[in-house]
């Protein structure tokens, strides 16, 4: 049985939510490339969304923290940058946080659809892209633990980030009764399969907790959920959108199910990690 001491929940909340606010910004950029000036989002909306999306960043990475011994030390993580993937991750997510800052900073001051906007959009994604994979290197290295070194960390991360940043968007979207775009459905479409693929690796390798209520769980909000999410329109009013924030909750915490599957498969084999 797994113990909550071994899910190392502040890791989960980190990669989770630091993937979540990459792909929202990917998923954010791309609406605003694929849609007319008149669909695209701009003014309270526009800037509701990219405060929504800065949060879940930096709280996210923030939550990192947590899982240090001891915390007024943290900047000792970045003087391995030569030899270790950890101060490689520090150094990359310090950066990429002041690059999506500073495209908050701009699609606050003017929130319109813009060349200015977009590219910084486009950067600070491509920049969380890499920075997602940094993470996973963080694991991937490790050949003492088949289930961290393994193709599906990378797919798992990139999935989780594509998942949940196109699930956003698609809801926001919904509760501001624009259009919806195909290309924010596919990339919904594209999470689901990520994340449905990086699972059915894992469930190859021993110890990866297959028989686990959490695998099921995520297995209904991560993947059938979405599904339902990505073909569904949902008329934008008081009460409907209380339920849009319930769906997306919903898959963020199947997201939440699988990473700490991710970590606990290992924690329990190897609770001296």
């Amino acid at each position: 049985m797994m113990d909550i001491k071994h899910m190392e929940l502040p890791l989960v909340f980190f990669t989770v939510m630091s993937q979540w606010g990459i792909g929202a910004i990917l998923a954010l950029t791309l609406y605003q490339f694929s849609v007319s000036a008149e669909q695209a989002l701009s003014g309270k909306s526009l800037r509701s969304a990219v405060i929504i999306i800065w949060l879940i960043e930096v709280i996210g990475s923030s939550m990192s923290m947590g899982h240090l011994g001891v915390p007024l030390e943290a900047y000792r993580s970045v003087l391995g940058l030569s030899h270790s993937w950890l101060s490689r991750e520090a150094i990359t997510f310090i950066l990429l946080n002041g690059l999506i800052t500073l495209w908050a900073l701009c699609c606050w001051l003017q929130p319109i659809k813009n060349t200015r906007n977009q590219i910084l959009g486009l950067m600070s994604a491509i920049a969380g892209i890499a920075a997602i994979f940094v993470t996973a290197q963080v694991y991937y290295q490790m050949l003492a633990h088949p289930l961290w070194h393994s193709p599906a960390t990378q797919i798992a991360f990139i999935g989780s980030a594509i998942l949940l940043g196109f699930c956003f968007m698609t809801l926001f979207v919904n509760g501001q009764n624009k259009q919806q775009s195909k290309v924010i459905k596919l990339g919904l479409l594209i999470g689901v399969g990520l994340v449905l693929v990086s699972q059915i690796i894992r469930i190859q390798i021993p110890n990866s907790l297959g028989d686990s209520y959490l695998l099921w769980w995520q297995v209904v909000m991560s993947m059938m959920l979405p599904c339902i999410i990505a073909n569904k329109q949902i008329k934008p009013t008081a009460s409907n959108k209380i339920v849009l924030i319930i769906m997306m909750a919903a898959v963020f915490s199947g997201e939440l199910a699988g990473r700490a599957l991710f970590y606990g498969g290992v924690m329990v084999a190897a609770p001296w990690f």
